[in-house]
């Protein structure tokens, strides 16, 4: 059976720094397109364990000129974390009802992956995980997919990748991982609802 290599923010949960930036932006008078920017650039070293969630807040609002509590910070970002029904309905129940093996296979950092198990229970969903803040390793190098195979007890042709980010997507093609590029949850859902077969 295909094993299921799975991105978490983006494709099972809404990307967080949307609803960050867009609540930071309006408080404060910045151009959400602004603060979005600088949380998912500045994002990498805290998804990497380079940063803590307090260390990442800081840098924030050093360099956006910003004076944003940590406190009222993290509340933002923690009341982002929201589900795509659609998405984790369709990798549960491969999970449940087809014995698919499924994989994280995420940028995330320490803090977010502990609120979504607090939250959603995410690990359950998971046989494995590959996050990068343990690893120290971000996609799309190739390494982090190469354990994420192995993790999996599989050949690189018998996995699929499903990642919302182009380059992702690419990188994990160019080492022979069929990959699905996620735009729309529904059609994303359609998707693995019939990928597995």
């Amino acid at each position: 059976m295909t094993v299921l290599l799975c991105d978490v923010g983006g494709v099972l949960i809404e990307n967080p720094w949307i609803e960050t930036a867009r609540a930071m932006g309006t408080q404060h008078g910045k151009q959400e397109a602004v603060v979005f920017e600088a949380l998912t650039r500045l994002s990498r070293e805290l998804d990497g364990g380079r940063l803590s969630l307090a260390e990442f807040h800081g840098r924030v609002c050093a360099e956006l000129g910003l004076h944003v509590e940590f406190s009222a910070f993290k509340r933002a970002l923690e009341s982002s974390l929201k589900k795509v029904p659609s998405v984790w309905g369709a990798v549960d129940s491969l999970r449940r009802e087809r014995g698919a093996r499924v994989v994280a296979l995420s940028n995330m950092s320490r803090e977010v992956w502990k609120s979504l198990q607090e939250r959603f229970d995410i690990g359950s969903l998971f046989s494995s995980e590959v996050l990068s803040f343990e690893l120290g390793i971000l996609k799309p190098d190739p390494a982090i997919y190469i354990e994420a195979v192995k993790r999996a007890d599989a050949q690189p042709g018998a996995c699929l990748f499903v990642d919302d980010i182009v380059e992702n997507i690419e990188a994990a093609r160019a080492l022979g991982i069929k990959a699905y590029l996620a735009r729309r949850p529904e059609d994303t859902a359609s998707f693995l609802r019939s990928a597995l077969d």
